[in-house]
C-alpha cells in the first residue's frame, strides 16, 4: 500500500529514516522541524516535502525524549503516531493511535546505516498495532515486540555498549595518538573485543581481572585528573565483579 509519511524532527534519527524510506517506490515523505530554517535545510538536504499534517497517513516522531509529548500533542489526535525513542512510555497516551517503532542502533548523520542493519523494538497501543506492523513488515524492518520494561533495559544497556564504550575506546585511542601510535594498529583488538562481547562467557582480561597490582600502579602513575579516575573506578569494579552474573 502507499504510505504518506510526516517526519516530526530534523535530526540524526529523522535523516536515519529520510535516507532510508526516500528510495521506496510506495513512500512519500513530508518533514517538519522545530523551526522554518530546520525544516528548509532538511527538505533541501533530503529532497523532501515540508510537511502538511492533514495529508499524511502516519507519523514519525523522531525528536530528543524532553520534546516528545509537546509533539503528541501538536499533532492530529486520530493519526497514528509511532515515537522513535527506546526511553518513553506511551501508557499516558494509550486514547490515541501511538506506539513505539524504536531503531536499536547508534545513529549519526555522517555514518547513516540501512534498514538492514538495525534491528527494531515496538510497542503499539491496540488501535494501533496492525498499522504500526503492517508499516514494519512492508518496509521489510526486522523487529520484536517487547514490553515497556524490556525495551527501557534494552535502552540502557545500549548506553553501556554503545555511548560508554565507545567513550572509552574513543579515549583509548587519544592515548595512543598522544604517542603518534596509529589507530589502525588497534583495530584487530576493536574487532576481537566485540567478537568475544558476544560469546557467552566470561573473558574479562587484564591488569584487574589478574589483580596485577604492580601493573595497576604503573598505568595509573601515566594517567592524571579524570582519566586517573576512571582508571581506578573501571578496575575497582572490575574486581570486585563477578562478570558471570552480569
Amino acid at each position: 500500500m502507499p504510505w504518506k509519511i510526516g517526519l516530526i524532527g530534523t535530526g540524526n534519527v529523522a535523516s536515519f529514516w529520510a535516507h532510508n524510506l526516500k528510495g521506496i517506490d510506495s513512500v512519500e515523505l513530508f518533514v517538519q522541524g522545530s523551526s522554518p530554517e530546520k525544516t528548509g535545510r532538511f527538505v533541501t538536504t533530503h529532497g523532501l516535502i515540508e510537511l502538511d499534517a492533514q495529508a499524511v497517513d502516519v507519523f514519525l516522531i523522531c525528536v530528543q525524549d524532553r520534546n516528545i509529548a509537546s509533539a503528541i500533542t501538536a499533532l492530529p489526535e486520530h493519526t497514528p503516531a509511532f515515537i522513535c525513542a527506546g526511553l518513553f512510555s506511551i501508557h499516558p497516551y494509550l486514547t490515541r493511535p501511538i506506539g513505539i517503532i524504536y531503531p536499536l542502533q547508534t545513529i549519526q548523520a555522517q555514518a547513516l546505516p540501512s534498514f538492514s542493519t538495525v534491528p527494531f523494538l515496538a510497542e503499539f497501543s491496540e488501535s494501533v498495532r496492525d498499522i504500526g506492523s503492517g508499516f514494519l513488515y512492508e518496509m521489510g524492518l526486522k523487529y520484536t515486540e517487547e514490553t515497556e520494561e524490556a525495551r527501557f533495559s534494552a535502552h540502557l544497556a545500549a548506553v553501556f555498549i554503545n555511548n560508554f564504550g565507545y567513550f572509552l575506546m574513543k579515549h583509548g585511542l587519544t592515548l595512543a595518538q598522544a604517542h603518534n601510535i596509529p589507530s589502525s594498529l588497534f583495530k584487530p583488538l576493536i574487532n576481537q573485543t566485540i567478537s568475544n562481547l558476544l560469546i557467552n562467557k566470561d573473558l574479562q582480561t587484564g591488569p584487574a581481572r589478574r589483580n596485577d597490582v604492580e601493573t595497576l600502579r604503573s598505568h595509573e602513575s601515566m594517567l592524571s585528573d579524570q582519566s586517573l579516575e576512571i582508571y581506578k573506578a573501571l578496575s575497582a569494579f572490575i574486581q570486585h565483579s563477578n562478570t558471570d552474573e552480569l
